[in-house]
Order: C-alpha cells, then structure tokens, then sequence
C-alpha cells in the first residue's frame, strides 16, 4: 500500500494575529509513523509542505497515486502550543479530499473537536491523540469501527470509537529519517541541519495553562539504547549538526539525560543541542555535563515574573528560583531563551509592567511573549482575561524595549544577531 503524510504550509515565522512561531523544524511524529509502516511493508512518502514551501493549491500535484493519505494540523512540536488559526491546514485538506477518498486527518484539533473538525474537513476519519498505532490500525483494518482512538460519520451519524491506550515509546522504531531532506530544517538560533530528539512523553508537573491532551497523564520514556542509537544514526548517516530534546521537561529523568551527555561527551560530535528545562530542575553537575556535551541553548517557562499569577498557573515554582538558573548558565557559556505570558484574568498594566521589568533583569540572550490563551482540554480559566488589544500593544512595545536595548543584540555573533533581528520583526508584524 502507498501512503503520504501531509504536514501543510504554514506562514513563516509566525502566523498574522497568531502567537504560534511555525518553525521550520522536521514532523518527528510523521517520521514516527512513517518508520511504522514501512516496517510493515508499506511505500511511504512525507511531503512536508511546511518545509518545501507547497501551499495548498500546489498539493494536488504532489498526491497522486496513495491508498491513503493523512494530514496533520500539529505535529509533535506543535502540539503543546498548537496554531490558533488553523485555515492553512483547513485548505490543504480541502484540496486533497477532491482527489482522494481515503483522507485523515490528525493532531490536536481534532483531538479536541472531532466533530467539527470532520465537518469542515470532510476527511473520512480523524485520529485523537497521538498518532502512530492508530495510523498503522487504519492502514492494516479496512473496518473504522475496529480502529481505538478515531471519530468518523456513517449514515450521517457521527461515531466516536473507545479511546486508543498510550503507546509504549520503547516500541518506537528508528524515526524514518531519510524520508526527509536535513537541510531544509533548522533553528535560527542553532543553526541547519537540524533534527527533533525526544526522550519522554509527558509531564508530571500540573501548570495550568499547560495543553497536554495530546500527551495524556502518564510520563513515558524511551530507553537509553533506543536514544542513543537515533542520536547517532541521525548525526553519523544523516549528517545532523544541530537539535533540539523536544521533551515538555528535559530533566525528568537525570540519569538518562547523564547518560546521553556521557555518549556525547565520549563521541565528540560536530553537534549542538538545545532542549527546555524548569528553573528548579537545574543544579550545576548537571549543567555542566549538559555543556561539555554540546548544550548551547536552555529554553525556559518563566511565565510571569509576580509569585501571584505562577500561583494561579499552579506552576509550582517561586520568582526566586528564577536567577540562579539563569546565572548558572550565563557562567558556563550556555545561552537562554525565556517565555513569559501577558493577559492573565485580572492583570493590570502595573502587573505587566513590573512583569516585564523583572524579565529585563533576568536579562536572557532571548525572550518571547505570549498572550495567555485558555486551549481547549487545558485548565486554564477563559474568564476575566485582560483584553486582547491592550496586551497586544503592550507585547508590541515590550519586544521593542527588550531587543533594542543598546548592546543586547551586539553581543551575539552577527549571523545570529540578524536571525534574531528577523524573528523579532516577523513578531511585531503579527501583533
């Protein structure tokens, strides 16, 4: 059987009106499945439209010839923060649906709104949750209502079958890397060549703003072996330079992550990696085996800088934690990118200022803020949240006071230094 996964063209960098920074980076979850199905004997493609710049009206001469064909509207990076205005990927199925009947969609969407989603979409099926058993069910099961995890109309009734259980990580084959070109992906900050590494699934932690529908509750882990071997097969045969642990929580597993140092350390790579960790999560042996095995980049949820507001996300972390995990990284050469979120219910302009003035301080190589935005299958509250206009403007005007600051952008290289300088106005184009 031949069959294609679609991840469809989104504006780059970041979407009009829409917080959510589409990167150019490799669908790790289509890899994923792809490596299932041929290793059941199945043809498969990626066209990862996102990457080779395909708009919709351009797919149709891309998927001629499949049995089937699935489109995803998040994939695997994507699925903490997903897009809000999804039309990019509402088109693409829209035009591949006129040519093909066996056309199924996935990611968070429909994962939260299968109905509507089919309705709109008019694809035959869409798979909620993660979705790689669920795809090999569908392409081994011609019969829907023996496939877990997928919602469907018959008749003009919509059908919802039983939930799928989480997959064991540890059954994962090697991602399908060479079904994908490394040199169309890259983080502006790392650098080409660029590949997604993942060690968990999950999270233990309860922040409430946090989406992990796609997740589920259970924190899953891949083992040491299966890790190591993707990381070396994807920098010795693929010829990967730069990545990213795409995990919700790096440190969850020290030991693992000790050993992934240790094998990186011992290897010698031309490689350097980025990867997202609490502020509490930090100590400095593990830091510091973190760089010696090519960590350059620490991306962190600061969120707010008022103890008032991390309360009320449940994030569990006090503002005084906050510096030394920067501080450490900062003597140790790592660079740090940190999040902060604008628009809390009942957030005054002096909250965001003061806010604001504490992320200044904190003083990272890199910030990014964000609208606090309650997605559905979260526990954040859609009550009382500060106006959008207003923290818009704010944001506008916060990016500004940030990067503009005499010497901050100077003392990046220059290369990096006009990265930035692009996402930054792509950014403020968006607000």
């Amino acid at each position: 059987m031949k069959i294609a996964f679609i991840k469809p063209c989104w504006p780059y960098p970041y979407s009009k009106g829409d917080d959510t920074y589409n990167r150019i980076w490799p669908p790790l979850c289509l890899t994923n499945c792809a490596a299932i199905l041929e290793r059941k004997g199945h043809a498969v493609e990626i066209i990862d439209a996102h990457a080779l710049r395909i708009k919709p009206d351009r797919l149709a001469g891309y998927i001629k010839g499949y049995n089937k064909i699935f489109i995803t509207s998040s994939t695997l990076d994507k699925w903490q923060c997903p897009n809000i205005d999804i039309s990019p990927f509402l088109e693409a199925v829209r035009r591949v649906v006129r040519f093909s009947a066996e056309v199924y969609v996935m990611g968070y969407h429909g994962t939260v709104d299968p109905e509507s989603i089919l309705n709109i979409t008019g694809a035959k099926a869409v798979i909620r949750g993660e979705p790689e058993d669920t795809v090999a069910d569908i392409c081994q099961n011609s019969d829907l209502f023996k496939v877990k995890g997928i919602s469907f109309m018959k008749e003009g009734e919509f059908i919802s079958n039983p939930d799928r259980e989480l997959i064991d990580l540890k059954t994962l084959p090697l991602p399908a890397y060479h079904l994908l070109d490394a040199k169309k992906y890259f983080y502006e900050i790392l650098g080409k060549n660029f590949a997604l590494f993942e060690i968990s699934r999950g999270c233990q932690y309860g922040c409430k703003f946090c989406n992990k529908i796609m997740y589920g509750e259970k924190v899953r882990f891949k083992h040491i072996k299966q890790i190591i071997e993707e990381i070396k097969v994807a920098i010795e045969r693929y010829n990967i330079k730069t990545g990213y642990f795409i995990d919700l929580e790096f440190l969850l597993n020290k030991e693992i992550v000790s050993l992934i140092c240790e094998f990186l350390i011992e290897k010698k790579y031309d490689f350097k990696w980025s990867c997202q960790v609490r502020v509490d999560s930090l100590d400095a042996e593990i830091l510091k085996k973190m760089k010696d095995a090519g960590c350059e980049l620490i991306h962190f949820g600061i969120e707010s800088g008022l103890q008032k507001f991390l309360d009320y996300l449940d994030k569990g972390i006090r503002v005084e934690k906050m510096r030394p995990a920067i501080t450490m990284c900062k003597r140790l050469g790592i660079k740090t990118l940190t999040f902060l979120l604008f628009g809390f219910p009942k957030e005054t302009r002096e909250d965001r200022e003061e806010s604001f003035s504490f992320i200044r301080e904190l003083n990272a190589d890199f910030a990014s803020f964000h609208r606090v935005f309650p997605y559905k299958g979260s526990a954040m509250c859609q009550n009382n949240l500060a106006p959008q206009g207003e923290v818009s403007r704010f944001m506008r005007h916060a990016y500004f006071k940030y990067y503009l600051r005499p010497g901050h952008l100077f003392r990046l290289d220059r290369n990096l230094s006009l990265n930035i300088l692009r996402l930054f106005l792509g950014r403020i184009k968006t607000l």
